[in-house]
């Protein structure tokens, strides 16, 4: 399974924070934090029993549709592993799910609020090393538990990312400290327990991880940027040699290994065209000049992930948002092409499913379908939709696919979901998701309140504009450094196209996008407040041109081959300066708008989103306040024509009509979460959060009546 191709939480998500120490208009930071913390307690309440009610509904769609929190199973050996609870447990494999012994509590590790990440056996199943994550941290905690009569922990590991068996005794394991991952190391739980640095990375832009080969033959140090990629191997048989070095980095080209019958399998950009190929080498000769093209994908298609086999390889693949297998075998080269179901918008592999094994099990689902469990054989070559727990069936629900024509031309695909039953789509409200970032795709996974908006008449849009994945690493590239403006016009193309065709109207319209997603929403809320009525962001990004400049963020480096340096070229400078959210607010009416933020978050700086929050809520009203003279103007001039002086009206408050336009003034809301990491907070405040979004929204958007 690729999760160094796959790394999402890592790459798709900003810069640590750090303290709120930057002035805003005479206020410190933390006077400006505890501002808005009051100014939430008033303003959420407008909005208290309207979110108490949505609440409740929420609970009912939750509780029938999100049946099963727990991950898939993992078997190893004679038995299978699965979480349940906040615990992890084992049973016989084929036995009874219902006897399985207890190995872990999170609860009994004083892990509040905390999920399992990561699960590794060693070979022999003495050993079981698994990490946990608070929702409040960025930070893992690995367990590493003897696996007796009676399980008992070995060794803890504070702030580790990945691990891996080398040997039944041997584990290696990465380091994470500030989001940056750059050292390797190896503990052995021998009689002569000791600990070594195996690697370090040098170059900041670069994040390292540690992943197995599916024969468990060798461990891969993957060194990776966001363009670039390296390589090591540790032989598992030989732990204490030193990692060999597959291929030296090259600028441009990503690789990642896998090794069958004495050969390294290459998953690369190398070559041409620039989509990913499957390619291969002898073990012997892994140079690049030796790799030997075995499969390419074809233009403008997204590689979601790969599993390898002993005899296959599959590649699960993306066309125009058609989700589809490729079998590739490795031993004719022959390749195998299984369409999976329309409906079929997200896809998750199963993790860890045997070598050899002849079946591989995946789950698929959409924005309103709850995940499915399909299995397909690689015997018979036949998919299977599994039966063994009944998932109810989206019915009332109609999907659309539209494309929209950018600024350039580009058709930029859309995806749309409405009640079947929904007469005069026209007047009823719309909700628009954007991403565009980083080459990762609009998440499309299930959530059980869209299908609460669906039932409640609610239009759902998700915009695939370029910077995102969806159609491939071009896709990408177009879409970010000085291309970014490109994600830009397709957002606002897909916006218009869709009020075009009949879905809602701007009054009716709210945009909604988390982390990156804050960039392209925040462009369009600065350039055309008109499209939409109201906007709910989730721990965005929204101050670009700062956060670039600040090289002592241990992820500006990095992310410079995402949104480009301004440090070192004047060009980007005034580029990122172009589309800033923060840079180009201005005083004009704009839409309402509220953001959560997390005080825990580690990649948002909170002062960004502070210094964002006092701009614009300043620049509405000094737009009011300009309305307001020209109307006190326009009555001195009818007074000096008619006689009579006119009754002067009031200065403009937030909360009222803006004078001489008879639209009410915008209400701007931060809600800064004291709990809660980077877009990941605990499952009650999650509910809260949701209801707390969709009430918001059907005050400004005037929903009352519809």
């Amino acid at each position: 399974m690729l999760r160094p191709l796959l790394r999402a939480l890592h790459v798709q998500l900003r810069s640590p924070a750090r303290p709120c120490r930057i002035n805003c208009a005479g206020l410190r930071g933390q006077d400006l934090l505890k501002s808005e913390q009051e100014n939430w307690k008033v303003m959420s309440a407008r909005y208290k029993d309207m979110a108490e009610k949505i609440k409740q509904k929420l609970e009912v769609f939750y509780d029938k549709y999100t049946f099963n929190q727990d991950r898939p199973m993992i078997r190893f050996g004679n038995f299978v592993y699965f979480e349940e609870n906040g615990c992890i447990l084992r049973s016989v494999a084929d036995g009874d799910k219902g006897s399985a012994e207890v190995l872990l509590s999170t609860e009994d590790l004083c892990f509040h609020d905390a999920f399992i990440q990561r699960l590794r056996i060693s070979p022999d199943e003495r050993y079981m090393a698994t990490s946990i994550k608070s929702s409040n941290s960025e930070e893992s905690t690995c367990i590493i538990m003897k696996l007796d009569k009676l399980p008992v922990i070995e060794r803890i590991i504070p702030n580790v990312f990945s691990f891996e068996w080398a040997t039944n005794n041997v584990l290696f394991y990465t380091s994470q400290e500030n989001l940056v991952c750059h050292n390797v190391f190896l503990t052995t739980l021998t009689n002569t327990k000791h600990t070594e640095l195996v690697y370090t990375e040098q170059d900041p832009r670069f994040f390292v991880d540690i992943c197995c080969t599916k024969d468990r033959r060798f461990l891969t140090i993957n060194s990776n940027s966001k363009t670039t990629s390296e390589v090591w191997l540790v032989d598992c048989s030989h732990p204490f040699k030193s990692p060999v070095l597959v291929q030296q980095r090259t600028k441009g080209v990503i690789y990642h290994i896998e090794h069958r019958n004495d050969e390294l399998y290459i998953l690369t950009t190398y070559g041409q065209p620039a989509e990913y190929k499957l390619m291969k080498t002898p073990l012997g000769s892994c140079g690049m000049e030796n790799w030997q093209s075995v499969y390419t994908l074809k233009e403008k298609t997204k590689l979601i992930d790969m599993e390898m086999f002993k005899d296959q390889c599959v590649m699960f693949l993306k066309y125009y948002n058609h989700l589809y297998l490729n079998v590739i075998s490795l031993g004719s080269h022959s390749v195998q092409s299984v369409e999976l179901p329309a409906w079929a918008c997200a896809f998750e592999l199963e993790p860890h499913p045997e070598y050899n094994t002849s079946t591989c099990y995946f789950q698929l689902a959409s924005p309103v379908q709850p995940p499915k469990r399909f299995a397909y054989s690689l015997v018979e070559n036949h998919l299977i939709e599994q039966v063994e727990q009944e998932v109810p069936i989206t019915l009332n629900c109609h999907t659309v696919h539209l494309t929209a024509k950018s600024k350039d031309e580009t058709l930029v695909p859309i995806t749309v979901f409405h009640n079947t039953d929904s007469k005069e789509l026209h007047r009823k409200p719309l909700l628009v998701h954007v991403y565009g970032a980083y080459g990762i795709d609009l998440n499309m996974s299930f959530k059980a309140e869209n299908l609460m908006l669906i039932d409640n008449g609610w239009i759902l849009a998700y915009c695939h504009v370029r910077g995102g994945g969806e159609l491939g690493l071009g896709w990408h590239r177009d879409g970010c450094k000085h291309n970014k403006l490109n994600g830009f016009y397709d957002l606002k193309a897909c916006m218009m196209l869709l009020h075009e065709v009949g879905f809602s109207q701007p009054k009716y319209t709210a945009l909604t996008g988390a982390s990156a997603g804050g960039v392209l929403a925040g462009a369009l809320c600065n350039a055309d407040p008109e499209l939409f009525g109201a906007m709910v962001l989730q721990a965005p990004f929204l101050d670009v041109l700062n956060t670039m400049l600040d090289i002592h963020l241990p992820l500006t480096v990095e992310e410079q081959e995402e949104w480009g340096d301004p440090l070192t070229d004047d060009k980007y400078m005034e580029y990122i300066k172009s589309y800033c959210p923060y840079h180009n607010i201005k005083p004009q009416h704009y839409p309402s708008v509220l953001i959560t933020a997390y005080e825990n978050d580690e990649r948002i700086p909170l002062t960004g989103v502070l210094r964002y929050i006092h701009k614009l809520r300043k620049a509405v009203m000094d737009h009011a306040s300009s309305k307001y003279k020209q109307e006190i103007a326009s009555m001195i001039v009818s007074r000096d024509i008619t006689g009579p002086s006119p009754c002067i009206p009031p200065q403009p408050r937030e909360d009222v009509t803006i004078a001489g336009t008879g639209s009410p003034a915008p209400n701007i809301i931060l809600n800064v979460q004291t709990g809660g990491s980077h877009c990941a907070p605990s499952w009650e405040d999650l509910l809260n959060e949701v209801a707390g979004h969709l009430a918001f929204l059907h005050r400004e958007l005037k929903l009352e009546g519809k």
